[in-house]
């Protein structure tokens, strides 16, 4: 067991063994581990507080890795993420913005820790988090009468049923994908027709 602690991790791998045998190895090397089943529940794990390093798998239900990670290099671009994946980096399509790769074997978690220790020895240059957008979602209705709402959290496109009683003030919903509370205002184009 290591003698203190070299920071904190969110390991998000859908496979309960991996993601059991993974957090095992960062356990012991001395980082404090959270776990998510998928990139929904990552967003979820980064709610209740920040870590020092994102570890995610590429393949996963509900919200893979691919999707995941645009989310967190708009919301949270200080946070150096390592892509864990069974492809090799050269076979990967385009558009993975990991800082870092691990590629799973089977056989060499035991060098994961080592890795980590790279990538946090040489943090990305990156800019300062942005400022929390606490402006209301636009809700735009379409053909069918209901709101499309665009969430913030998991930047994924909802629909809502039209409520007739809906006004033109702030409302609240709940984005269907992460669970989280949305503020929203229904668009004065939307309600023409």
């Amino acid at each position: 067991m290591a003698e203190h602690q070299k920071g904190r991790v969110v390991l998000v791998e859908d496979e309960p063994v991996l993601r059991k045998l993974i957090s095992g190895y960062l356990i012991a090397a001395g980082y404090v581990v959270r776990t998510a089943d998928d990139g929904l529940d990552a967003i979820t794990k980064l709610r209740a507080g920040l870590p020092d390093l994102i570890i995610s798998d590429l393949n996963m239900p509900r919200m893979s890795g691919h999707e995941l990670l645009p989310v967190v290099r708009k919301r949270f671009p200080q946070i150096p993420v390592m892509v864990i994946s069974d492809e090799a980096p050269e076979e990967m399509q385009g558009g993975v913005t990991a800082d870092a790769y691990f590629q799973k074997n089977g056989y060499g978690y035991h060098q994961l820790p080592e890795a980590i220790s790279d990538l946090t020895r040489k943090p990305p240059l990156r800019p300062a988090p942005p400022f929390i957008d606490n402006e209301p979602a636009l809700a735009i209705r379409d053909m069918n009468g209901h709101y499309i709402i665009d969430s913030g959290d998991c930047l994924r496109k909802f629909s809502i049923p039209r409520i007739f009683h809906i006004e033109r003030t702030e409302k609240w919903t709940s984005c269907i994908h992460s669970g989280k509370m949305v503020q929203f205002l229904v668009a004065e184009h939307s309600e023409r027709k």
